[in-house]
C-alpha cells in the first residue's frame, strides 16, 4: 500500500509502527510481571518454609527460660550456670540471620497487600511476624533476668561461703583460747589479771554471736533463692560447722 500510495500508506505504516511498539512493551510488561510474580512466589514459599520452624525453635528456647532455675549455692557451679545462660545468647546470634530475612520478607509481603488488614493471607503472615519479634525479645529479656539472678546469688554465696569459713576459723580459735585458760589462782594479783582476760574474751563472744547472726542471716537468703537440692546443703554446714562449734562457747543459735 506505501508503494502504490505513498501518501494513503504513511498513516497505515505509522499505525503498524505505533501497535508494533505496544506490542512489544505489552510483552516486556508481561514478562517483567511474570518475573515479578516468580521472584514473589519463592519469596513467599521460602518464608512460609521457614517461618514455622523458626517460632518452633524460638517457643522451645523461651519456654526452657520461663522455668524457674534451680540455682547451685556453690560459686563455681553457678559459674557454670551463668556459661549454660550465655550460651542462649550464643544460639541467638546463629539464628539472627534468619530472623532478620524472614522480618524483612514477612515485612515485604505484608506491605505488597497495602496493610495487614486487607487480606486474609497478608493477616496470617503479620501474625507470625509478630508472634516472631515478641519470642525474640522475650528471650533476650529473659536471658538477662536469669544473668542478674545468678550474678545476684553467686555473689551472696561468695559472700556466705568466705565469712562462713572465717566464722568457723574464729570459732575453733576462741575454743582453743578457752581450753587453755588457767585454773583460778591464789594471789589476788594472778585472779585480778585472770578476770581481766575473761572479760575481754567475753566482749569477743559478744561480737562472735553478732557474726554468728549475719552468717545465719546470709545462709537463710541464699537459702530462699537457690534450688530446692542445694538448701540441705546450706543447712547442714550450718547445723554441723557452726552450731554445734558455738555451744562450747555459750553463743545462742538464733
Amino acid at each position: 500500500m506505501l508503494e502504490l500510495s505513498p501518501e494513503e500508506g504513511a498513516p497505515i505504516r505509522e499505525k503498524y509502527t505505533t501497535a508494533d511498539q505496544l506490542y512489544t512493551q505489552l510483552k516486556a510488561d508481561v514478562k517483567q510481571r511474570a518475573a515479578t510474580l516468580d521472584e514473589a512466589i519463592s519469596k513467599s514459599t521460602q518464608f512460609h518454609d521457614k517461618i514455622d520452624p523458626m517460632l518452633e525453635s524460638l517457643e522451645r528456647i523461651a519456654e526452657r527460660l520461663r522455668q524457674p532455675p534451680s540455682i547451685s549455692v556453690e560459686v563455681d557451679k553457678i559459674k557454670e550456670q551463668i556459661a549454660e545462660n550465655k550460651s542462649v545468647s550464643v544460639d541467638l546470634e546463629k539464628l539472627q540471620p534468619s530472623y532478620e530475612m524472614l522480618k524483612q520478607r514477612g515485612e515485604e509481603m505484608v506491605a505488597r497487600s497495602e496493610g495487614a488488614d486487607t487480606y486474609t493471607s497478608a493477616k496470617v503472615v503479620q501474625d507470625k511476624l509478630d508472634q516472631m519479634v515478641f519470642l525474640w525479645n522475650d528471650i533476650q529479656a529473659l536471658v538477662e533476668e536469669r544473668e542478674a539472678k545468678l550474678l545476684d546469688v553467686m555473689d551472696l554465696a561468695d559472700k556466705f561461703w568466705c565469712d562462713h569459713c572465717a566464722l568457723i576459723v574464729t570459732i575453733k580459735d576462741s575454743q582453743d583460747l578457752l581450753r587453755e585458760l588457767e585454773e583460778p589462782g591464789v594471789d589476788p594479783s594472778v585472779v585480778k589479771q585472770q578476770q581481766e582476760f575473761v572479760e575481754g574474751f567475753k566482749e569477743e563472744i559478744d561480737g562472735l554471736q553478732e557474726e554468728l547472726d549475719a552468717v545465719q542471716n546470709q545462709g537463710a537468703e541464699l537459702m530462699a533463692a537457690c534450688g530446692e537440692p542445694d538448701k540441705p546443703v546450706i543447712k547442714k554446714s550450718l547445723d554441723e560447722q557452726i552450731y554445734k562449734r558455738k555451744s562450747s562457747l555459750g553463743l545462742s543459735r538464733a
